[in-house]
Order: structure tokens, then C-alpha cells, then sequence
């Protein structure tokens, strides 16, 4: 199978990608800030005189394996490659590797089966978002049937006003969203609580019931959500 590869820029940049904001002016590193009616960011405030925006996400790297680990990509076609420097690069929402002084990307992500490095495995995968079905990047946490995703995505960017020249001080704000993939659906967001999740996981109604009882889990937080998800796939494989 012919491979075409993509060149990308190594070092992060200032301008705003689809989904994400930046904020020129900040002091905080957490969620605890707003954003001001002037785009900056102050510490909370009960005033209400200043409209205020709470920003989404937690502080975090931009890359998931930003050190190169080795790894392993398995194609659809069953070959398999393991002489690859990987990394996920969240705010382009590319799957990277180093190829002689040169940054790479795959062109067609949609030949890859799944990615894996430094105890990650990634899939590329449809997902509905709000009216529109897109494609992306995805960690495997429960495989299965019923497959349990983790997108990541980046809010915010948050140069620090001392160091405007230079890209590798941007702060950036990344939130984490579940999805469910279903075989023949798009991936679909989930939260955690019961009834959202009882959505997707519609058979095996008895069963799950049973199961919530017994074992006291309230889907309240990923733990319970990735346990839910692999019972419900034990009993698909049952039958």
C-alpha cells in the first residue's frame, strides 16, 4: 500500500484553529478564570457590572507523546508498521511522526486500524458533532463492540504576554469528551450520568439494571463509565 504524507509545521502557532480561541492576556492556569466583554482573562468575580464567560477545559500538553515514543500502527489491510517515532498532535488533530529532520502526518488516516504508543491507542473514527458528521482522532479506552472513545480537544490558547515570541510558552486549555461508537453509527458524545448513557446502551436492559444494583455503580465520573461499557460488550460477546 502507497502511503502519502503530509509536512507540518514542528513548532506550535498563534493562529486561531477551527474551535479554539486565544486569549492574548492571562495570570491564571486553571479554570477558575473568566473571560472579560475585552477578551481578557481576570480571576472570578461575583461583580455585575463585567459580563464574564467561564473558559472550558483544564490546562494541558498539546501533544500526547511529545517525547517521540516508538510504536505500532495496524493497518486495515492487516499490515503493520513498528518503525515509527509517533505523536498525537491535538490542535491539528494529526497523528505525527519524524521521517529524517521532517514532521509527517498521514494523508489518509482512514487506512489506519489503530495507533498505538507509550500505552496509548488511538483509532480514527466518524463522530456526530451537533447537525454534522466529521472525522477525527480518538483514544481507545474500552474496545468492544461498542467501542468507548476519548477526544481531546484543545479551547483555548493562551500565549504568555512576557514571551510573545516565543510558541512553546502558549499555555493551552484541553477538554476531554466520551463517545460511544456503535458498529455502523457515528461515534456519539456521552456524558457521565445514567440516563445519558442508558441511551446508547439500550439492550440488555435486565441485565444493566441488575448490574447498576449490585455493584452500586452511579456512572457519576470515566471509571464508572469505562466499567459500564465493558460489562454491556461482555454481554453482546455472551450472545
Amino acid at each position: 500500500m502507497v502511503f502519502v504524507f503530509l509536512v507540518v509545521n514542528v513548532a506550535p502557532s498563534f493562529a486561531q484553529v477551527p474551535g479554539t480561541k486565544a486569549v492574548p492576556k492571562t495570570t491564571a492556569k486553571k479554570t477558575d478564570v473568566m473571560l472579560s466583554e475585552e477578551g481578557n482573562i481576570s480571576p472570578t468575580s461575583t461583580s455585575a457590572h463585567t459580563y464574564q464567560t467561564k473558559l472550558e477545559g483544564i490546562e494541558g500538553p498539546v501533544y500526547v507523546g511529545a517525547d517521540w515514543p516508538s510504536g505500532t500502527i495496524v493497518l486495515r489491510n492487516g499490515g503493520v508498521i513498528d518503525t515509527y517515532l509517533l505523536r498525537y498532535n491535538l490542535l491539528s488533530d494529526q497523528m505525527q511522526f519524524i521521517a529524517g529532520k521532517d514532521t509527517l502526518a498521514f494523508a489518509s488516516p482512514q487506512e489506519l486500524n489503530t495507533i498505538s504508543f507509550a500505552g496509548h491507542t488511538f483509532v480514527y473514527d466518524a463522530f456526530q458533532c451537533e447537525n454534522t458528521i466529521r472525522q477525527g482522532y480518538f483514544e481507545l479506552i474500552v474496545p468492544g463492540k461498542n467501542k468507548l472513545l476519548l477526544k481531546r480537544s484543545v479551547t483555548y490558547q493562551i500565549p504568555d504576554e512576557k514571551k510573545l515570541s516565543d510558541a512553546s510558552a502558549t499555555k493551552y486549555l484541553i477538554d476531554e469528551c466520551y463517545f460511544i461508537s456503535k458498529p455502523g453509527t457515528p461515534a456519539s458524545k456521552v456524558l457521565c450520568n445514567r440516563k445519558n448513557v442508558l441511551l446508547f446502551l439500550d439492550k440488555h436492559q435486565n441485565e444493566i439494571e441488575e448490574y447498576l444494583r449490585i455493584t452500586g455503580n452511579k456512572v457519576r465520573n470515566p471509571e464508572d463509565l469505562k466499567k459500564l461499557v465493558a460489562y454491556y460488550n461482555s454481554l453482546d460477546e455472551e450472545k
